[in-house]
């Protein structure tokens, strides 16, 4: 059976008339008639029956309206989500970091909404728990965080892996030994509360780092910086200062065989899931993660 078949038995079932449910579908009278015919060979059922002046279904004709009723209003929702998705509409509100907010969602938002002009976009930068707390109250609409979330009600995407590493500039690292490095000059950290915190302790127990001039940045950003001027040897996430480590600029220092890995996450309230444009913009940032000009 063809769509369009069905279709027209859809209007010739709706008006009992062949010659108005032409009309509806720019067809021909002739047309229409052929294309029942066509199904009713098919289907090996008579689906109208004319009595005096008027058309009737017949009982295969009222159970084939029963289907092409059901089966059009799937294609009529198929048509509408298809709409939305290649336009959506309406406000999307992210939450994150402010190292986040700072080198990777300016970026994606300028790509999402290329794509989507007409989306209201807010940004808001604030730590891992403000986050949080943000989607489960439906105050915000889509989260990024330090680590996953293992929630009822919440889903989780993974979309980046990364290792706790210390780093040195290069400038640095030829001067000086790596044990005086680790005595010599301060550790620059980052202040955060909660699963970074406990991560960064972890590092600092396995390494048996014994610094006790400690120096903390509220950005991970700050810490590159702070580092790539020499003020200190600093512990930061490998997946973020890629492309300084590429360069040369700044060196790994290896004080433990033991990884602590800090994976990045979207988080969003299940019940969004579908929503189009919370949906699109989850996978703007899937797809360009990785593209982003700091990490190459």
């Amino acid at each position: 059976m063809e769509l369009r078949h069905l279709k027209t038995f859809k209007f010739a079932a709706e008006y009992l008339n062949f010659t108005k449910a032409a009309q509806q579908l720019n067809f021909t009278q002739p047309a229409v008639t052929a294309q029942i015919q066509t199904l009713e060979q098919e289907l090996k059922q008579q689906l109208f029956i004319r009595i005096g002046k008027k058309n009737f279904l017949t009982p295969a004709g009222e159970i084939l309206r029963t289907y092409t009723d059901q089966l059009f209003f799937i294609v009529e929702e198929i048509e509408s989500s298809f709409a939305e998705l290649s336009n959506p509409y309406g406000n999307v509100t992210i939450a994150a970091g402010e190292s986040y907010c700072t080198n990777y969602l300016p970026y994606f938002i300028s790509e999402y909404l290329n794509l989507n002009p007409h989306t209201q976009i807010k940004l808001i930068s604030c730590k891992r728990d403000e986050v949080i707390k943000g989607i489960e109250s439906k105050k915000y609409d889509i989260g990024i965080i330090s680590g996953e979330l293992s929630k009822n009600g919440i889903t989780n995407i993974v979309i980046a892996e990364g290792d706790m590493v210390l780093v040195v500039s290069k400038d640095l690292y030829a001067r000086y030994p790596e044990d005086q490095l680790l005595t010599k000059f301060p550790l620059i950290k980052y202040h955060a509360d909660g699963y970074y915190e406990t991560m960064t302790s972890k590092y600092l127990r396995q390494s048996k780092l014994s610094s006790q001039n400690v120096i903390e940045f509220g950005s991970l950003d700050g810490i590159k910086k702070a580092v790539l001027n020499n003020i200190g040897v600093g512990l930061g996430i490998n997946a973020c200062i890629k492309k300084e480590i590429n360069n040369g600029d700044l060196v790994p220092i290896l004080v433990t065989e033991n990884k602590v890995k800090i994976n990045t996450s979207i988080i969003t309230l299940k019940e969004k899931e579908n929503v189009v444009t919370i949906q699109s913009f989850i996978n703007v940032i899937q797809k360009n993660w990785n593209k982003i000009p700091a990490m190459e």
